[in-house]
């Protein structure tokens, strides 16, 4: 039988030899060393160059906004200016009578201070027009504002904003003019599309509903009224509209701005134009024969 030989004691007195560490020493230092901050650098180098390039758009985003925001206000102060000036021949061409042109300014300056913002501007461009088409066709210039605010949102519609139609005037087979095609609109509560009046401005858009007023045998006989609401009443009763709330929604806009200061006092000029109109031919037969 083969002898055991028992080795316990010499393994637990056995000294085992301990791996040594590794260490870089210095020249592995150094390059360990310089390869991380050149890792560093780059990174850096990389941010800096994002940062710049951000910088630059944001300073590039900014100043074209700021330019941008600038031509915009000089834009508005012109046609401020130019619509003040407008404004001003208008009422000039009304009257020669310094009291007339003072009271027809003030009556204006109050409805402009009834509105702000959109509605103001609206105002400021439509007035004039309105004011034209009272003294050369009649129709009460609350009226034509009115319905214009209401068909059109203050100028806001898609036919206002892109077709200049301010009323809502439809394009059937009589109008030869521009139009605007297969527009959404409702008729008789139903949603449906239908064909509208187009035009290159403001003033032509409300020319054309003049027009458009004066060569219709229904509205035409109603020209001359001098209240903006009957004008309104009287061409509804003539068909104009079927919306039974529409007259309610032109008295409350006329009430609003106070819409019909502005047809008394054209009222007002006109009738003392026509009152010296009258009495030229009266002072001429009283005045002496000349003699020679």
């Amino acid at each position: 039988m083969p002898q055991v030989v028992d080795l316990t004691s010499a393994i637990a007195r056995k000294t085992f030899a301990k791996k040594p560490k590794f260490r870089l020493g210095l020249v592995g230092t150094l390059v360990v060393s310089n390869f991380a901050w050149l890792i560093l650098f780059g990174v850096a180098v990389v941010s800096l160059i994002g940062v710049t390039r951000f910088s630059a758009a944001l300073s590039k985003s900014y100043l074209e906004e700021k330019w941008n925001s600038l031509q915009n206000r000089l834009a508005q102060k012109k046609e401020i200016e130019e619509r003040d000036m407008r404004i001003a021949r208008l009422i000039a061409s009304q009257s020669s009578d310094t009291t007339d042109i003072l009271g027809l300014a003030t009556r204006i300056s109050k409805i402009l201070d009834s509105a702000n913002g959109r509605q103001r501007r609206f105002l400021e461009n439509a007035i004039p027009e309105a004011m034209l088409i009272q003294t050369s066709s009649q129709i009460p210039a609350s009226a034509v504002l009115a319905m214009a605010i209401f068909e059109s949102g203050y100028g806001n519609s898609m036919l206002a904003k892109e077709y200049n139609n301010y009323f809502g005037m439809k394009a059937f087979d009589s109008w030869t003019g521009p139009r605007a095609l297969n527009m959404p609109t409702r008729d008789s509560g139903e949603d449906t599309t239908a064909d509208f009046r187009a035009y290159p401005n403001l003033a032509s858009g409300f020319q054309g509903y003049s027009q458009f007023l004066l060569s219709n045998d229904r509205y035409r006989k109603h020209v001359g009224e001098k209240s903006g609401i009957k004008f309104v009443s009287n061409i509804l009763a003539s068909g104009y509209c079927p919306d039974p709330d529409y007259l309610t929604h032109i008295r409350d806009i006329i009430q609003k701005h106070g819409l019909d200061r502005l047809d008394a006092a054209l009222e007002d000029i006109v009738d003392k134009q026509e009152s010296v109109a009258k009495a030229v031919p009266a002072s001429e037969a009283l005045a002496p024969a000349a003699t020679h």
